[in-house]
């Protein structure tokens, strides 16, 4: 059983060797990043409306993890923003993947339940500031079919939908291929950008971490236009956050290395029952498990693995 709430949070950073700028110098940079916001006469936002029921899942968006649910119970009405996966207008590709529902003690079943479990994903899009919510565009939908015996362990689902924005982010879209590297030695690369990390959120120098997030953070920003002084506050806050947490980390166990964007990006996935499908980088605090969001690529002509999502 998930004896602890899980709180996933989106903690994004530049490579580790930036560090070394002064707190003064980056709470500046950080307060004032949203007049970096480019404007525009209409700024949709995109998000995820999910309606399942006896079922577990993941959703990704040009194969990167939009979403995934690994708990028990179900989920109805439920939105969750997504528009940092739609780097630019054009067609997006959306993958769907159903499994089995999970138990109370965090086991999941060997086959989905015959006409009794089902999925609906919606993607849909607006601007904030001039739509309401049930105004916004619907741009994808799909509803899995009826499971008709008691043997089905697994559906997946691939489509595209359009989506126009006027953002042009450049994301991992010019990143290195990372399936061509050697997996072991990728590996290694891996796991030692994570152990860094961590020991950072345990010494609570958030500090430094916001100095190596800076660029990160200012692209999530204007992918949800977030171009006013307050969202440039709430942004520099969450850091104290954190720090206030006194996190204690868990150690990085039960992970396997996963590729997405098309083999760009790669990140350590957990897999033991309790955290199946969250990030590795997990630290406990208050009760509540603290996800953090680690998602690694090589930009093109680096040699060096970088923050991506």
């Amino acid at each position: 059983m998930r004896n602890l709430s899980i709180v996933c949070i989106l903690m994004l950073m530049l490579p580790l060797q930036s560090c070394g700028q002064g707190t003064n110098s980056i709470k500046e940079k950080y307060l004032n990043s949203y007049q970096l916001i480019k404007k525009y006469d209409y700024q949709p936002r995109f998000y995820l409306d999910l309606n399942s029921y006896n079922c577990s899942y993941e959703v990704l968006i040009n194969d990167m993890p939009a979403f995934s649910f690994y708990s028990s119970g179900n989920i109805g009405g439920a939105t969750y923003p997504v528009s940092s996966f739609i780097l630019k207008s054009g067609k997006q590709t959306i993958t769907i993947r159903v499994f089995p529902e999970v138990d109370d003690d965090d086991k999941m079943a060997s086959f989905l339940r015959a006409k009794n479990s089902g999925l609906e994903v919606k993607v849909v899009a607006g601007d904030n500031d001039k739509e309401k919510p049930e105004e916004y565009k619907l741009l994808f939908r799909y509803k899995t079919p009826v499971v008709q015996q008691d043997s089905v362990p697994y559906l997946e689902f691939t489509g595209v939908f359009d989506a126009t924005t006027p953002n042009q982010l450049k994301g991992w879209s010019e990143s290195q291929d990372l399936k061509k590297e050697d997996k072991t030695q990728l590996k290694k690369e891996v796991l030692a950008f994570y152990t860094r990390y961590r020991e950072l959120l345990a010494a609570g120098k958030m500090e430094e971490i916001a100095g190596l997030v800076y660029n990160r953070e200012v692209e999530v920003q204007q992918a949800m236009f977030f171009d006013k002084p307050a969202d440039a506050t709430d942004l520099w806050n969450r850091f104290a956050e954190i720090k206030n947490y006194h996190l204690d980390m868990l150690p990085l166990e039960h992970y396997e290395l996963r590729f997405f964007g098309n083999g760009k990006v790669v990140g350590l996935i957990r897999t033991d029952d309790e955290l199946r499908g969250e990030s590795a980088m997990t630290g406990v605090a208050n009760d509540k498990y603290r996800i953090y969001s680690l998602l690694l690529h090589k930009p093109a002509g680096s040699r060096q693995l970088q923050v991506i999502r």
